[in-house]
């Protein structure tokens, strides 16, 4: 049966399905918008209606980062909601354009939980030795990622772990975005052992520590290269290795045999108790140095760290210290949803 379109006075179908299939043409799936954007009580008959439209296309708006009179203009494209500046740091190939949507959906958590943060935000030391220094002093035996979570918290830093994207979506290892002068972080990258997450989290901050992110802005790492010749990089990865180091130049090397990966994670879990590093960030330090040698890495990864969950650790910070009752019901459950472990998310990546 035909309906008047809800708010531009023409005939359509389905007003819902109409939007489904736009959203769906810049990679936004019915599935996706209905498990992820749109509350849970909602029903799609309620867009029969102007006013009912009018609110679920807002829902969708909200928490997608997509411009709300673009969604209600059933002859408009599309628009993704841009922040005031957006330095994306992406490899050979890729386009800003690839990591529009996993940028917005990133950055509108990343707003929500910036409203949701009763918590002043507490200047961040620009040096990496004073933030190590702090860590330590709370009695943390390194700076592992349960400290430097629990450091970036307690000065009002939100983290969140966000990878809950359509599949379309070209996928980043994270961003930090600047919220009404209240950084965010946010950390996107699927690995539960939390090495990979640990040296994320330290880059994102070098980034604000050197003021690389000014008020309504983003920087975007689609891959964090530690050979990068980007300045912006080059700063924000010293900072990371001396943040977990002591030192801005710390590479781990092997002097003699190339070990296997017992051996490495012996060794690293040797020198962590030693110089208070990181055994997971040791062996990975390793792989970065010795070249093409992840796979050792990897296998020594899953021997320190058997049961990781890193990904849950980063949702339960998130679960215990954002003030939901200063967000509205239906942002409460869409930052649930893209914030905390899915099911699939219990098994450990490869």
């Amino acid at each position: 049966m035909a309906i008047s379109s809800p708010l531009a006075g023409e005939t359509t179908v389905e007003p819902m399905k109409d939007l489904y299939g736009r959203l769906g043409s810049i990679g936004l799936p019915r599935k996706y918008v209905k498990t992820v954007a749109l509350p849970s009580w909602w029903d799609d008959e309620a867009a029969s209606n102007p006013s009912g439209y009018a609110e679920g296309a807002l829902f969708i708006a909200r928490h997608l980062g997509l411009e709300y009179e673009s969604l209600v203009d059933s002859n408009a494209k599309i628009r993704v909601y841009k922040p005031k500046e957006c330095k994306f740091k992406k490899r050979e190939g890729t386009t800003d354009e690839d990591l529009l949507l996993s940028q917005s959906i990133s950055v509108r958590a990343a707003h929500l939980a910036a409203s949701a943060m009763s918590k002043e935000y507490k200047e961040l030391p620009p040096s990496a030795g004073e933030v190590r220094q702090e860590i330590l002093s709370r009695g943390a035996r390194c700076v592992n990622l349960q400290a430097l979570v629990d450091y970036c918290w307690s000065i009002g830093i939100p983290v969140l772990h966000v990878s809950r994207f359509p599949a379309s979506a070209r996928k980043m290892d994270g961003l930090a975005a600047c919220v009404e002068g209240r950084p965010v972080i946010v950390i996107s990258r699927r690995e539960h052992h939390s090495a990979w997450l640990l040296f994320i989290l330290a880059h994102e901050l070098g980034h604000i520590a050197h003021r690389h992110v000014c008020d309504d802005a983003v920087i975007l790492d689609e891959r964090i290269d530690e050979k990068s010749s980007d300045s912006e990089e080059k700063e924000a990865n010293a900072f990371a290795i001396q943040l977990l180091t002591g030192d801005q130049d710390c590479q781990f090397r092997a002097t003699g045999r190339w070990p296997n990966a017992e051996d490495l994670a012996q060794s690293a879990m040797d020198l962590s108790r030693k110089h208070g590093i990181d055994a997971g960030h040791i062996a990975l330090n390793y792989g970065h140095t010795m070249g093409k040698f992840f796979p050792v890495a990897r296998a020594a990864l899953k021997i320190i760290e058997p049961k990781p969950e890193a990904i849950r650790l980063i949702g339960k910070y998130v679960a215990k210290n954002l003030d939901w009752s200063m967000l509205p019901s239906e942002s409460c459950e869409f930052l649930m949803r893209v914030t905390q472990p899915n099911s699939d998310d219990n098994v450990p990546a490869g």
